[in-house]
């Protein structure tokens, strides 16, 4: 069985480059800032990782025009993108950016698409990455680094429609835990905003569950690289 490590780790976070912050509480209310209507955002998946038997670098990717407004919205995507663990990937995207604009409302989307154990964490990581008073820690680009075609030096404008390409890590196998009643599925999320373009991310398969959740990301929400300084950081686009 697999051995976990605990993403609220102060030592682990210290390595990571993440500002220390005070223990948080998740709160379970959502703003009612983040408007727009209650959709489900379209999508097209190209190929597709096997949550049953595992392939090393077993490959997929998303296409869509547009992310969720709103909980609404995410729930609705949840409802079809949550049933794959690529889908579960990107779904952890889309609740950063809801985060980026709206705390309340992106926590509740994490609460949505992590494990429970995971949110906190993710949570804490967040509040820095989405703050200006943070400095270089604030990298509002974060999930934009994620889309084909976004770089350091373009100010991470992606290409249209958005794509996010998501892989299965090619050594590490699926690995079932009693502890989570579930089987862990190692992936991998492709982003130019790093030294190294691949991104480790876990995804769970839990019994009972509809949806596939994330158990463990912080190496995706840290560290990605400022706009480069010979381009203009306000020629960002915003996602949404």
């Amino acid at each position: 069985l697999v051995a976990f490590t605990s993403c609220d780790n102060s030592a682990t976070n210290a390595n990571q480059g993440i500002a220390p912050t005070p223990n948080s509480t998740v709160s379970t209310e959502a703003s009612a800032a983040t408007t727009g209507p209650a959709k489900a955002v379209s999508f097209n998946i190209t190929g597709g990782i096997n949550p049953e038997t595992w392939k090393g670098g077993e490959t997929a990717s998303i296409t869509f025009d547009e992310f969720p407004q709103n909980v609404e919205s995410f729930k609705l995507t949840q409802e079809t993108l949550g049933k794959t663990p690529e889908g579960a990937v990107l779904l952890e995207l889309m609740a950063f950016e809801i985060y980026c604009h709206d705390k309340a409302a992106g926590l509740e989307c994490l609460q949505l698409a992590n494990v429970a154990n995971n949110v906190d964490c993710v949570n804490r990581i967040l509040k820095d990455r989405y703050d200006p008073k943070y400095g270089d820690y604030y990298t509002p680009q974060l999930v934009a680094s994620y889309l084909e075609g976004a770089t350091p030096e373009n100010a991470y404008k992606a290409n249209k429609p958005f794509k996010v390409s998501i892989r299965s890590h090619a050594a590490k196998k699926y690995e079932d835990s009693n502890s989570l009643k579930g089987t862990v599925l190692y992936l991998e999320v492709c982003s130019q905003g790093y030294d190294t373009n691949w991104r480790g991310i876990e995804v769970a398969e839990l019994k009972g569950e509809e949806y596939f959740k994330v158990f463990n990301n912080a190496s995706i929400a840290v560290g990605v690289k400022q706009i480069a300084y010979k381009s203009n950081p306000e020629d960002f686009d915003e996602l949404r």
